[in-house]
C-alpha cells in the first residue's frame, strides 16, 4: 500500500497515521480537500481491487494476520469469526458509507484502478511499486511513502503478516518426465547464486555484461541501454521471475550484483534502497508470520479439502457484502452460524494438530 505523496504535501501531512482514528482522519481530508487541486469532488482516499491488498495491511491493525486459520501463541484460531474481525468488518463499512473506500474496490479492475491513479485521484492505493499505478516516474514515487502498520483499541501493537520465505508448489515434474534426475539438477542450480542470477536478470549480452575493474576482478557491469528507468520493462520479457513464484533463491549478494562501471563497489538505484529503507522501517520491525508453514497429512488432507474452498469463498463474498452494507453488521451473529455449519470446528482442529506436531518437531 503506498500513500500519494503529492497530496501528503498539498495536505502540509508530515507524519503518516499510526492508528486507525488517524487514519480515518486523514483520508475524510483526502476526500474533502481536494488534494489534487481540480477543483473537483473526484478524490478517492482509499482504494484496491476486491480489497486483496488492503486486507493484508488493514486487518492487522485489529490484531488479525490472515483471513484464514492464526496461531496466538500456542492457540489456533479461525480469524473470520474472531470478534476482531467484527471490529474489521465495522470499521470498513465506515469508510465505504462516508465514501472514503472507493464505490468500486469490489467491482473494478486493476486497469481501472491504474486508470484512476494516473488521473491523480488516489490517495492510498495497492500495488507492487506505487508508480505502477501513478504512471510517475521511478524517481518521482520516491515521494509516496509505503503504509505504516496501525493499531487500534483491539490491537494496541502494530504488526503486518510476514511470509515464511519459503514458498510450496513452485516446480514439479510428471510421471512422463525422461529424467527426474536432470529436472532438479536444473532446478537445483536456480538455489546457487549463480543461478539465481541467471534466472532472476537473464545470460550474459542482455542486462548485464562481465568487465574488469582496475584491481583486474571480473565484476558484473549493466548492459548498454539498460536504465532504472527500463529494466524492469526489460526483464519482465524474459524471465518468468517476475510477479510470479519461480524455484530460485532470492536474497541480496554483493558478488552477484549488477554495477553501472567496473569500479563501482556495488551500485543499488536510489530507488531500491529507498524500498529497501521503507521496509526496514515499517514491515520488518512489526512482521509476524500468521501461521507455520507446516504440512498436513493425507487425512488431515482429505478432511478439510472439501470445507477449504467453501469457506474462502463465504468469507470473501461475506466481506464485501457488510462493507458495502448489502449485508448488515447485525447479521454478524448469523453469519458466525454460517460458518459453524461449514465444519470450521474440524478444519481449525486440523490445523491445530498441524501446528502442535510443529513445535514439537522444533
Amino acid at each position: 500500500m503506498w500513500y500519494n505523496g503529492e497530496w501528503l504535501k498539498k495536505l502540509g501531512v508530515k507524519t503518516l497515521p499510526k492508528t486507525t482514528d488517524e487514519l480515518y482522519a486523514l483520508l475524510k481530508r483526502f476526500k474533502n480537500e481536494d488534494p489534487n487541486g481540480n477543483g473537483k469532488a473526484d478524490d478517492i482516499p482509499l482504494t484496491d481491487v476486491k480489497m486483496n491488498v488492503a486486507r493484508i495491511w488493514l486487518m492487522p491493525a485489529f490484531g488479525l494476520l490472515t483471513q484464514d486459520v492464526q496461531n496466538d501463541g500456542d492457540k489456533v484460531f479461525y480469524t473470520p469469526i474472531d470478534k476482531r474481525y467484527k471490529a474489521y468488518l465495522t470499521y470498513m463499512h465506515k469508510l465505504f458509507a462516508e465514501g472514503l473506500l472507493d464505490k468500486d474496490t469490489f467491482s473494478q479492475s486493476d486497469d481501472q484502478k491504474k486508470a484512476k491513479g494516473q488521473a491523480d485521484r488516489l490517495g492510498l492505493f495497492s500495488d507492487y511499486f506505487s508508480y505502477f499505478t501513478t504512471g510517475r516516474t521511478v524517481d518521482e514515487s520516491m515521494n509516496d511513502p509505503m503504509f505504516q502498520p496501525l493499531t487500534s483499541p483491539e490491537s494496541p501493537k502494530a504488526i503486518v503478516p510476514m511470509n515464511p520465505r519459503i514458498n510450496r508448489g513452485d516446480f514439479a515434474i510428471t510421471k512422463n518426465n525422461p529424467s527426474p534426475a536432470a529436472s532438479l539438477r536444473w532446478v537445483d542450480y536456480f538455489y546457487s547464486k549463480k543461478g539465481s542470477l541467471y534466472l532472476n536478470q537473464g545470460p550474459e549480452g542482455y542486462m548485464w555484461n562481465y568487465a574488469k575493474n582496475s584491481q583486474g576482478d571480473k565484476v558484473k557491469v549493466t548492459a548498454k541501454g539498460i536504465t532504472d528507468e527500463n529494466s524492469e520493462d526489460k526483464r519482465s520479457k524474459i524471465t518468468p521471475a517476475y510477479g510470479l513464484t519461480a524455484p530460485m533463491l532470492t536474497a541480496d549478494w554483493d558478488d552477484a550484483a549488477v554495477r553501472k562501471n567496473p569500479d563501482d563497489k556495488i551500485v543499488v538505484s536510489g530507488f531500491t534502497k529507498w524500498v529497501r529503507n521503507e521496509t526496514k522501517e515499517k514491515i520488518d520491525p512489526y512482521g509476524r508470520i500468521p501461521y507455520p508453514l507446516v504440512y498436513l497429512t493425507k487425512d488431515e488432507q482429505d478432511s478439510v479439502a472439501s470445507s477449504a474452498n467453501d469457506l474462502k469463498t463465504f468469507v470473501e463474498e461475506s466481506e464485501a457484502k457488510f462493507i458495502t452494507g448489502v449485508t448488515p453488521l447485525s447479521d454478524w451473529d448469523k453469519y458466525v452460524k454460517t460458518i459453524k455449519g461449514m465444519n470450521v470446528d474440524q478444519y481449525v482442529k486440523v490445523y491445530q494438530a498441524a501446528y502442535d506436531r510443529w513445535k514439537k518437531a522444533n
